[in-house]
C-alpha cells in the first residue's frame, strides 16, 4: 500500500461511520407517553392540618333519682360501648315503683279536689239565691264565695302535681336524644342515680366535623358554601376527600392568629371517628374554566418552558406559557390547545423533529389508548 492509499483509506472509514450514525438517528424511534390538555376550575392551595370532631357529644343523666333496674333496649339489647342507638330509643330503665305510687297518690288529691269543688259550688249557688231572697246575709254570700274560690284553686294544684307525678314516672325510662354511638357507660343495673350522675356518653358520628385552623389573612378569601378543601385522612391516606367549607368561625385566636374553619364530612359509612388526624388542602382564589397539562408535560429550559406535541409520530419542540400549578396539573396561559396531544413521560429524552411511539393511556385521559402517532 503507497502512501496516497494509506492516507485516503481513514478518510472514506470516518466518513462511513457518520454516515451510519446519521443515519441511525434518523431511523431511531423513542418510546413515550403522552397527556392531554383539560378544562379545569385551579385555585391557590393552602395546606393545614386538624381532625375530625363530632358537632355532638351528650352526656346522659337522668331527672330523678333511683335505682337503675335496666340498661337494655326494648328488644333487651345491652346498650354499652360502641352500641349505636337512634334518637328515642330505650337505653336505661328506673326503678319506677315509688314514682307509680306517688302518681296514683296524686290522681286521688286531684279527683277529692274535684269533688270538693262541686260541693263549694253547690253551696256557693244555694247562699246566692239565699241572699236574692234577703234570707242570707253579704257575710255568708261572701264566705261561700272564698270556698267556691279556694276549691278552685285546689283543684288546679292538684291536676299540677298529678302533672308533674306523670312527668316523673315517665323519666323513669331513659331515651337517647338523639343518633350516635355509647362512647362511655358510667353506670349499670343496681347503681343508685341522681340528676348529677352520669350514665352514658353519646357521640353523634354522622355527619362529622373537620376544623382546621387557618391564619387570619386568609380570611377574607374563605367563603362558606363556596371554598372548598380536599381532605387526606391520616388513617385513609389514599382516599382524599373533596368538601366545602361550611362555616368559619367569627373570632380569631390572639394567641396563633388563626381562625378556624369547618366542613362538615358524611359518615354514613361509619369509615370514620372523631380524633382522627386530617391534613387539608383548602383552595383560595379559584379560578373556573382554565386549560391545564398534567405537570409532567411541561419541561424547563432556564427561563423558558417547553412541551412536545406529537403530532403524526413526530415529537414537535414547542414554547410556552404557564401559569399556576395545582395539584399534578400545571395551568397554560400559551401554547398549547385543548385537541394536542403532549409527551408526558419521556420528555427528557427528546429533541425536535425526532419520530415518537405512543404507548399507553394518555396522562388525564379515561384510559383509552391513544392513536398519536401510529
Amino acid at each position: 500500500m503507497n502512501r496516497k492509499t494509506a492516507f485516503i483509506l481513514p478518510f472514506f472509514m470516518a466518513a462511513a461511520c457518520a454516515s451510519l450514525a446519521d443515519s441511525a438517528k434518523e431511523e431511531r424511534v423513542y418510546a413515550v407517553r403522552v397527556g392531554r390538555p383539560e378544562i379545569r376550575t385551579i385555585a391557590q392551595t393552602l395546606a393545614k392540618t386538624g381532625s375530625i370532631t363530632s358537632p355532638s357529644i351528650v352526656e346522659i343523666s337522668p331527672k330523678i333519682s333511683g335505682r337503675i333496674v335496666s340498661t337494655t333496649s326494648e328488644s333487651g339489647t345491652d346498650i354499652s360501648e360502641g352500641s349505636y342507638v337512634k334518637k328515642g330509643q330505650l337505653i336505661a330503665s328506673i326503678d319506677a315503683r315509688e314514682y307509680t305510687a306517688l302518681r296514683d297518690a296524686a290522681r286521688a288529691a286531684r279527683d277529692y279536689a274535684k269533688a270538693q269543688l262541686v260541693d263549694r259550688e253547690r253551696e256557693y249557688n244555694r247562699t246566692m239565691a239565699l241572699l236574692s231572697d234577703d234570707t242570707a246575709t253579704e257575710q255568708e254570700a261572701d264566705l261561700a264565695k272564698t270556698d267556691f274560690d279556694c276549691a278552685t284553686a285546689d283543684l288546679m294544684k292538684a291536676e299540677a302535681d298529678l302533672a308533674a307525678a306523670e312527668v316523673n314516672l315517665s323519666e323513669t325510662t331513659i331515651v337517647a336524644p338523639m343518633d350516635g354511638v355509647v362512647s362511655a357507660k358510667n353506670l349499670y343495673t343496681g347503681a343508685m342515680v341522681s340528676q348529677s350522675s352520669v350514665i352514658y356518653t353519646i357521640t353523634q358520628m354522622d355527619p362529622l366535623k373537620i376544623k382546621l385552623d387557618v391564619p387570619t389573612m386568609v380570611y377574607p378569601q374563605i367563603v362558606p358554601g363556596q371554598t372548598g378543601v380536599r381532605v387526606y385522612v391520616d388513617a385513609y391516606p389514599d382516599e382524599p376527600v373533596d368538601l366545602k367549607i361550611t362555616k368559619k368561625y367569627p373570632t380569631a385566636n390572639t394567641i396563633t392568629r388563626t381562625v378556624t374553619v369547618e366542613a362538615d364530612l358524611d359518615n354514613s359509612s361509619g369509615k370514620y371517628t372523631p380524633g382522627m388526624y386530617v391534613r387539608g388542602e383548602i383552595g383560595l382564589n379559584e379560578r373556573p374554566g382554565i386549560l391545564v397539562v398534567p405537570f409532567d408535560c411541561v419541561l424547563r429550559n432556564v427561563d423558558k418552558y417547553y412541551v412536545y406535541k406529537v403530532s403524526d409520530g413526530i415529537a414537535h419542540a414547542t414554547e410556552v406559557t404557564v401559569g399556576v400549578r395545582y395539584d399534578d396539573v400545571i395551568e397554560i396561559v400559551t401554547g398549547v390547545e385543548l385537541d394536542d396531544v403532549l409527551v408526558s413521560d419521556g420528555i427528557h429524552r427528546l429533541t425536535d423533529g425526532v419520530k415518537v411511539r405512543v404507548e399507553g393511556a394518555p396522562a388525564g385521559s379515561n384510559g383509552e389508548e391513544s392513536d398519536a402517532g401510529a
